[in-house]
């Protein structure tokens, strides 16, 4: 649903006097908060304001963006872009969201190229300098009727020239990323609705029943499956695995709110744990699915369910170090000794990696109206430049201070993103439901 431009601006920028992407600008919020969720009982930041002094690893520039979470690991840190981000241009990709298909994918970044797939499963290359499109390629299904599957643009990684898409009608392609012939397919029996994971000469994907694959990321030979229950209620999309090569760990979420770690090398299981919260209620924060992908950190795992629960794990034993009762569909951003976390209540924390305390929490605005507020999600966030970047569903993108959680200003996306912002080589990218891609620089 949008948001009324006028109104909207009025209501949330009373002391803003304008909108750039980085600046020193004052927003002032009013209004009573509407959460989309039911809300549980509300935890509370462990400090008050001012007691601890967040410290950041100092921004370093990232050359790609080749997968979801930015790489194998899911374990970016602080990110580098130039000081006051301009728009410097937009493209269209295809198809967004409708009545019956969304846009589930984030772009991938890799070789000076932006990757994508739309909601009817093109894959599109453009240039990263100026968003000329470089080549696109329609993916259709094997079999007739699978044509009528919705959410056909499931993901894609990038991997030694080539990209890798998923598919909802559940096939799997290898295309050159220099004109996007396809150099090898692979079809599943069930929709995949997760973008694949690439590591260790190894392609990752989870179809909707819960099984897991890996394929040889060369021939598209599949090397081993694994199989978790499936579940009935669940959420568009999933956690894509994190992989740690040094530890040939791959670490997998399901819908069934299982967390499972695997000889990524055999498919063999190594420990597993449910991220299902002991309190239930009425609501939609009781689907157990885990959706925000995993993060892995040396030898420490950091998950969240969608059913109210936070965990860091150890890597090698399974052993939780810390829980908490935050849910959240979106990943967990690691920089430092420091997690940011979007949860599902909207609320933007700042959370120690090694106890689970929270330092602050900042609730991220969706208008004064209830209207404005129905349905609106979020997606982010993305530590740059001293900066966390939130995507609303209702067209902004907001800044966020991440040492004391005040929200600094925003920018207006176009018609909304449900997705995270990307970035890479001094470049974010923000990814709009009508499958428009707008770089800034």
């Amino acid at each position: 649903m949008r948001l009324n431009k006028k109104s909207a601006v009025a209501a949330m920028c009373l002391a803003l006097a304008g909108c750039g992407m980085f600046g020193k600008e004052k927003l002032q919020i009013d209004g009573e908060r509407i959460p989309v969720l039911s809300e549980r009982e509300v935890i509370a930041a462990d400090y008050t304001a001012g007691d601890i002094q967040i410290v950041l690893p100092k921004p370093a520039v990232n050359a790609a963006w080749p997968q979801s979470g930015g790489n194998a690991s899911h374990n970016m840190g602080h990110l580098k872009s130039g000081d006051n981000l301009k728009k410097a241009w937009s493209s269209s990709f295809g198809s967004g969201n409708s009545g019956r298909d969304y846009l589930i994918a984030a772009p991938v970044i890799a070789d000076n190229t932006v990757f994508t797939i739309d909601a009817d499963a093109t894959v599109s290359a453009f240039r990263q300098s100026d968003g000329e499109r470089l080549w696109k390629r329609r993916l259709k299904p094997r079999l007739r009727d699978d044509k009528e599957v919705s959410l056909k643009g499931a993901g894609l990684a990038f991997r030694q020239g080539t990209v890798y898409a998923a598919t909802g009608f559940g096939g799997i392609f290898a295309l050159d990323a220099a004109d996007g012939k396809v150099k090898w397919e692979y079809f599943a029996k069930t929709p995949v609705r997760i973008a694949p994971a690439v590591g260790g000469g190894k392609i990752f994907v989870q179809t909707i029943d819960n099984v897991l694959l890996a394929l040889n990321a060369q021939t598209g030979s599949e090397i081993w499956r694994y199989a978790a229950p499936s579940e009935e209620t669940t959420k568009v999309g999933g956690a894509v695995p994190a992989f740690s090569e040094s530890a040939d760990v791959l670490i997998a979420g399901f819908s069934n709110g299982e967390l499972r770690a695997l000889k990524a090398s055999t498919g063999s299981p190594l420990w597993g744990d449910y991220l299902v919260s002991s309190r239930r209620t009425n609501s939609l924060d009781d689907i157990n699915t885990i959706h925000a992908n995993p993060v892995i950190s040396g030898d420490i795992v950091f998950a969240a369910g969608s059913n109210n629960l936070l965990v860091a794990i150890d890597l090698r034993s399974g052993q939780r170090i810390w829980e908490r009762e935050i849910g959240s569909g979106n990943q967990p951003w690691l920089a430092g000794k420091y997690l940011f976390l979007l949860a599902n209540d909207a609320r933007l924390m700042a959370i120690q990696a090694d106890s689970g305390k929270i330092v602050w929490d900042t609730k991220i605005p969706a208008g004064n109206d209830v209207s404005d507020q129905v349905g609106v999600t979020y997606a982010g966030p993305l530590l740059i430049n001293n900066r966390l970047l939130v995507n609303t569903s209702n067209g902004y993108t907001f800044y966020v201070s991440p040492y004391t959680g005040k929200i600094l200003g925003y920018i207006e996306n176009g018609d909304g993103s449900s997705l995270p912002p990307v970035a890479a080589g001094s470049q974010v990218i923000i990814t709009t439901v009508d499958a428009d891609i707008i770089a800034y620089q």
